[in-house]
């Protein structure tokens, strides 16, 4: 029969059916990573990637200076600062004291509006 004769040719049936072909996840990791830097380029509305900068400058002594100084500075206040009281780190109670009797505030300062015919 011509299909005994094609088997020995033909490719396991598995194989045969399978379109997909082997998977290199290396590629598939490099093209996420360009997609995702073409994503950010977008975003930033850059068409390139920027230049690497160049070796960093030394910082000038007066900023130097003034960055030692306020570092001390803060120190300082640190070791001078009291240590804060557990007690002050919860909310205080409100205490109300009432300056006027009740309905003193609605009457009698020149707003008639709903007291006419109110009894307070």
């Amino acid at each position: 029969s011509l299909l005994s004769l094609l088997s020995p040719l033909s490719p396991p049936p598995a194989l045969a059916l399978s379109s997909c072909r082997s998977l290199d996840l290396e590629a598939a990791r490099r093209k996420r990573i360009e997609a995702v830097r073409g994503q950010i380029l977008s975003k930033l509305r850059l068409p390139e990637p920027p230049a690497e900068p160049g070796p960093a400058r030394p910082l000038p002594e007066e900023i130097r200076a003034l960055y030692n100084s306020t570092r001390e500075l803060l120190r300082q206040r640190e070791r001078l600062r009291q240590p804060q009281d557990p007690q002050e780190y919860y909310g205080k109670e409100l205490l109300r004291f009432p300056m006027e009797s009740p309905g003193e505030g609605e009457r009698g300062h020149g707003d008639s509006r709903g007291t006419a015919g109110d009894t307070g």
